[in-house]
């Protein structure tokens, strides 16, 4: 019996340098944040934080971030197959221009549209109230009441969001 009171010290100091399994989504946060030079929630960062409950394996390489649209970073890992897109706070008086040209929203702010979820096999759609004007292509917040939660969707047309997969 003795033995095994120096075994669970060991196993404990062992344990602590063991690198985590998944990603740390408040590292993934600064990194987009670096790459973009604005802080969450300010114009021209990121939208919200990368949800922490978010499982993502850790990349043995460093991550890549690269930019999709004129609204979203894309944040994947090549060895493992992993991706996940960030919407950007885009800044007040540009936030409908695009290289000099303007796009009409579509949506405006606390308009009711419909969201879609697109998948190979069926499609679901669902009554939403629109947190922010948009334009097409552009990621804006929709909740379907006050006290639900937001989610962020692309705008797909007039009175139309969509989430892909």
């Amino acid at each position: 019996m003795p033995h095994y009171h120096f075994l669970l010290p060991i196993v404990s100091i062992l344990s602590m340098g063991a690198a985590a399994p998944f990603e740390d989504t408040t590292l993934l946060d600064r990194q987009v944040a670096a790459h973009l030079g604005a802080n969450v929630g300010d114009a021209g960062g990121a939208h919200a934080t990368i949800d922490p409950r978010l499982k993502l394996k850790r990349c043995a390489n460093a991550v890549e971030i690269s930019e999709t649209n004129r609204n979203a970073l894309q944040v994947s890992c090549r060895n493992l197959g992993w991706r996940i897109f960030v919407p950007i706070r885009l800044g007040g008086n540009n936030s409908n221009q695009d290289s000099g040209g303007s796009a009409e929203p579509l949506i405006q702010r606390n308009q009711p549209v419909t969201l879609v979820i697109r998948r190979p096999n069926f499609s679901i759609s669902y009554s939403v109230i629109a947190q922010e004007s948009g334009a097409m292509g552009d990621y804006i917040p929709v909740r379907s009441d006050r006290k639900s939660k937001e989610l962020m969707a692309r705008v797909s047309g007039a009175g139309e969001v969509e989430m892909t997969p």
